[in-house]
């Protein structure tokens, strides 16, 4: 009768385990490996098991977290003292989530719904790494001497940002070199984004959309190729890759993270909101600094004209 009663509050209950076969995954891939139910000291009345895959996005200074999809075992069953039952799982990753960085981490979060009393859950961490079209493309820009940065792959809200800086070609001309981008039946597409050095410090940004073909993401060393005549067409032609206003108009990205396959784009939907409200707000604060500021510039020098209606 005591066991019972500690079973209830957790003490010597049932336990469940999460075991993968591995801990690496790309997107699209199929995840195995079984889950493992422990008897506690007394017989339980286990009512389900549910398994989320859970995304943390890192934004500024927060953490936000949702569930992704979950994968659940209604059948109610039994577990005898020291009992061990073993289930197969399986769980099929999204093709557009956010891949593994230093500002996105996954968690599969096993729990185990007990009846009358304390339900056990455990949680095992899973990198999911870029698809091997898109390493292509990360190892042509590494042959470029493109290293990627910090804080690249993070989420802004929309989709996820791959950022980079020179260390060989354009170096003395680019400031960083980032892209989004959507995974297509017929290759990748890349909305790029270079980031010019000018005169005082000043960065002039220069965007273009490219589709990278199949046939071109094979051959690795004509890609490279490619991405270097494409990148080096937007330095030497600025004026043509630099009309995007934002405006009235949507964000690029915003418009980017419709297409099906865009990385990240299966996050604006469940964090995006969140994301954009961090990002805005420290936007915001940035702003309101700078006009108290321009106040006290004002103070300092007195009212005067800067060349307003007569």
């Amino acid at each position: 009768m005591f066991k019972r009663v500690l079973a209830k509050l957790g003490v010597g209950s049932a336990t469940v385990n999460l075991l993968l076969n591995r801990d690496e995954y790309t997107l699209g891939d199929t995840v195995e490996g079984q889950i493992l139910v422990e008897g506690g000291t007394v017989e339980q009345h286990i009512n389900k098991i549910d398994v989320d895959l859970v995304m943390s996005v890192r934004a500024k200074e927060r953490v936000f977290s949702h569930s992704v999809e979950t994968a659940s075992f209604h059948t109610p069953f039994r577990v005898a003292p020291s009992e061990k039952k073993v289930l197969p799982f399986t769980f099929t990753l999204p093709n557009n989530l956010p891949v593994s960085g230093n500002a996105v981490r996954y968690d599969f979060v096993t729990r185990l719904d007990i009846a009358d009393g304390i339900d056990h859950s455990d949680r095992d961490p899973v990198r999911i790494l870029p698809p091997e079209r898109l390493n292509r493309v990360l190892r042509a820009l590494g042959s470029l001497g493109f290293r990627e940065k910090h804080d690249s792959r993070s989420f802004d809200g929309y989709v996820q940002e791959f950022e980079f800086f020179p260390t060989d070609f354009m170096r003395e001309r680019i400031e960083e070199l980032e892209f989004v981008a959507a995974l297509e039946e017929d290759g990748i597409r890349l909305l790029l984004e270079v980031d010019l050095r000018t005169l005082f410090g000043r960065e002039k940004e220069l965007k273009r959309e490219v589709l990278l073909e199949n046939s071109l993401l094979e051959d690795e060393s004509a890609l490279a190729g490619h991405l270097r005549g494409l990148i080096g067409e937007m330095v030497e032609n600025p004026e043509r890759f630099s009309g995007f206003r934002f405006g009235h108009r949507a964000h690029p990205h915003q418009t980017f993270s419709k297409y099906g396959g865009a990385i990240g784009g299966l996050a604006a939907g469940m964090l995006g909101g969140l994301v954009l409200s961090e990002l805005m707000e420290e936007t915001g604060e940035a702003v309101e600094e700078l006009g108290e500021a321009f106040e006290d510039v004002g103070d300092l020098f007195g009212d005067f004209d800067i060349g307003g209606e007569d």
